[in-house]
C-alpha cells in the first residue's frame, strides 16, 4: 500500500532573501510614507518601536514595522537596546537635523547619505548616457539587487523613493533621470542659504564613510570597466593623430563650376541663395531624383544644426 504524498505548499513568492539578494523596500507602504516613517525614525531620541512610529506617523504599527529594516540597511538606523527598537545612527541624526530645518535640506541629506548606496548607484550608471524609461530602471534596480521579477513592486517602490527625495527626476518626456541636486517638485521652497549650511558636517560625515564591500566592490569593478571600454572605442573612432587644421584664406574669385551661379547675379554664397523663399512651384524645376537628394541634404543638415547647438533630435 502507497503512502500518500505530502501536498506541495502553492508558491507565492520568497519569503526570505535569497543567499546573495539585496533588500529592498515593501511594497505595502507608499514611497511618501516610506519617507514619513523614516524621518520620524531618524527623529527619535529614545528607542522606538512600531508602535511608537504609528503613534507619531499614523500608519498602521505592522506597516511602520517593515521600515526600519530598509533603514537600517542603507545605514540610516541601528538597533535599539530593546527588542524590536531603533535608533538613528550618525547619518540618522545629520538627516533629522537637516529636517529640523526645512523639508528640501531633509532631503538633500538624505540624497547626500544615499548617493552611496548600491541602488542609487546602479541607477545612475542605467541614467549615464541619458534619461531612460521606468521599465530600464526597475530591470537594472533587480538586476543590482539579484531578485527574480516576483520582486518587481519592491523596485518600483524604491525607484518612487528615490524619486521622493530627489535622486531621480521626471523628465517632461515621463523618462526618469539621475539628479544630485534639488528636485525640481522642492525647488521653489529652498532656501537660498541652504546649500551653505552644514557642509562642513556633511564632508566630516562623508569622510567616515564605510569602504564599498562586496556589492560595492563588484560595482566599482564594472563601471571601471565600462569607461575602460567606452576611452579604448573612442580612441579607435577617432584614429591617429590629425595634423593641425589651418583656417583657409578667403576667395578672390568663384570656382569654375559656381561661374554661372556669379554671371546669373545670384551669387556663389550659401546665405544668399537661402535667404530667398524657395517656394512649391519652384520644386519642378528639379528632377525627382534631384528631390530626394535636396531632401536628405536639407535632413542631414538640421540634425547636425540641432546637435551643435545642443536639443536632442526626435
Amino acid at each position: 500500500m502507497s503512502t500518500p504524498r505530502a501536498e506541495t505548499p502553492p508558491v507565492t513568492g520568497r519569503a526570505r532573501l535569497g543567499p546573495d539578494e539585496l533588500l529592498m523596500p515593501s511594497p505595502k507602504l507608499r514611497a511618501d510614507q516610506y519617507l514619513l516613517v523614516l524621518v520620524n525614525a531618524c527623529s527619535a531620541v529614545d528607542p522606538v518601536d512600531s508602535v511608537g512610529l504609528s503613534a507619531a506617523t499614523g500608519i498602521a504599527a505592522k506597516n511602520c514595522g517593515l521600515v526600519p529594516v530598509f533603514a537600517m540597511n542603507s545605514g540610516l538606523l541601528v538597533k535599539g537596546h530593546r527588542r524590536a527598537t531603533y535608533l538613528p545612527s550618525e547619518k540618522g541624526r545629520y538627516v533629522a537635523r537637516a529636517f529640523k530645518r526645512g523639508e528640501a535640506e531633509g532631503l538633500a541629506a538624505i540624497r547626500n547619505k544615499w548617493k552611496g548606496q548600491w541602488f542609487a548607484r546602479a541607477v545612475k550608471d542605467r541614467c549615464r548616457y541619458g534619461p531612460v524609461s521606468r521599465e530600464a530602471l526597475v530591470a537594472k534596480l533587480l538586476t543590482a539587487a539579484r531578485a527574480g521579477s516576483e520582486r518587481i513592486k519592491r523596485a518600483h517602490i524604491l525607484l518612487d523613493l528615490m524619486v521622493a527625495v530627489g535622486l531621480v527626476t521626471v523628465e517632461e518626456s515621463g523618462e526618469l533621470h539621475w539628479f544630485e541636486g534639488v528636485s525640481p517638485a522642492h525647488a521653489a521652497g529652498t532656501d537660498p542659504h541652504s546649500a551653505n549650511i552644514s557642509r562642513e558636517e556633511a564632508r566630516a560625515d562623508d569622510s567616515a564613510e564605510e569602504s564599498p564591500t562586496g556589492e560595492a566592490l563588484s560595482d566599482t569593478t564594472e563601471e571601471a570597466s565600462d569607461r575602460a571600454g567606452h576611452e579604448e572605442r573612442s580612441a579607435r573612432q577617432e584614429g591617429p593623430e590629425m595634423p593641425e587644421a589651418e583656417v583657409p584664406r578667403p576667395r578672390t574669385e568663384a570656382p569654375a563650376q559656381d561661374q554661372a551661379l556669379v554671371e546669373s547675379g545670384v551669387g556663389g554664397d550659401l546665405l544668399s541663395l537661402l535667404l530667398p523663399p524657395i517656394l512649391l512651384a519652384d520644386l519642378t524645376r528639379l528632377t525627382q531624383a534631384e528631390v530626394l537628394e535636396l531632401h536628405s541634404h536639407l535632413t542631414a543638415v538640421t540634425a547636425l544644426t540641432a546637435k551643435l547647438r545642443g536639443h536632442r533630435v526626435t
